[in-house]
């Protein structure tokens, strides 16, 4: 039934991507429209989803143990990215610039922009969510140390710049719902509704934002490039399931008990197509924008055979 639940979300967020990519290819949504649409959404629609889901979801002992785990489970799961990104890049001799994105885009993942749209549908009660919020924590924190650092062109970043983008709305909107709900408070339900209701939006405007990237960088010669190839695989599949071995590993021999939905949320955000924001920041240290882009094009495409994939294997294990 759950796999199937998966499919059905897949291909709803397939379709209004392709609605995204219509609109674009027919200049409904241009450039300006595109990066404003991004801008709403991080800034208001997101933060909204986010304060909303965690301030009402039902905090329980599993859910707070499961937060541990989870956090610490996301880190193992950046970093085992992060080094066979490092690893794929010294094979495949990825030279300079390229190298950095190819290493940098293995370790970040498309986990906000797709990930919460997905786990919001998947698990409506917001324990998903909440679950997919820490994992974008930590890897905002590896964005704008390890991922800076990678780039390195970047000694104009300052260390207040980075607090600054971690200090981003969405966070903000974490820990205000956080504390609603270790409070016990209560929004008032003429507040919470519209709040709500906006914060639903979330995954139409995502996903029409990620059609219109798909629709303006429709690039044949990623199909031709055997390290793009090993990205997918590494990022989409391999890592992914490592961690979802480790995982039932602890389980086993550690009696450590990682819940059903936490389980699933943290190895599904690890197997999350490439970031972004990485073409972005490629764009502003002066790296390879074009082979992020390239990356982000190829990775969404194949994720959404391997999502429902990876959903398969988790529920079989």
């Amino acid at each position: 039934m759950y796999f199937s639940i998966i499919v059905t979300q897949i291909l709803t967020l397939t379709f209004l991507a392709v609605i995204g990519v219509i609109a674009t290819k027919t200049k409904i949504i241009t450039e300006q429209v595109k990066n404003s649409i991004s801008v709403i959404v991080f800034n208001i629609t997101l933060p909204a989803l986010i304060l909303t889901s965690v301030a009402n979801l039902d905090l329980s002992r599993e859910v707070l143990t499961n937060s541990f785990w989870v956090f610490l489970i996301s880190n193992l799961g950046v970093v085992l990215l992060y080094l066979t990104g490092k690893i794929s890049r010294r094979l495949l001799h990825i030279p300079g610039k390229t190298g950095n994105v190819h290493v940098i885009h293995t370790m970040l993942g498309n986990v906000a922009f797709l990930g919460y749209p997905l786990f919001s549908a998947l698990f409506p009660g917001g324990e998903g969510l909440f679950y997919a919020v820490i994992f974008h924590l930590t890897q905002d924190i590896y964005i704008w140390t390890v991922g800076v650092f990678e780039f390195n062109n970047s000694k104009e970043l300052k260390f207040t710049d980075s607090l600054k983008h971690l200090l981003n709305p969405n966070i903000v909107a974490f820990v205000i719902g956080l504390f609603i709900l270790i409070s016990g408070l209560k929004i008032p339900k003429l507040i919470f509704d519209p709040i709500y209701g906006l914060g639903k939006t979330t995954i139409y405007m995502a996903m029409l934002y990620i059609g219109a990237i798909l629709a303006q960088n429709t690039m044949l010669s990623a199909f031709r490039k055997r390290s793009i190839y090993v990205l997918i695989l590494n990022k989409l599949i391999l890592i992914p399931l490592l961690l979802l071995l480790i995982i039932n590993s602890l389980s086993v021999y550690f009696n450590i008990q990682l819940g059903d939905v936490a389980k699933t949320v943290v190895v599904m955000q690890t197997a999350m197509p490439c970031m972004a924001m990485v073409v972005v920041l490629a764009k502003k240290f002066d790296s390879d924008d074009i082979h992020a882009t390239e990356n982000l094009f190829l990775t969404t495409v194949f994720s959404l055979i391997t999502l429902p994939f990876i959903y398969y294997i988790i529920q079989l294990f």
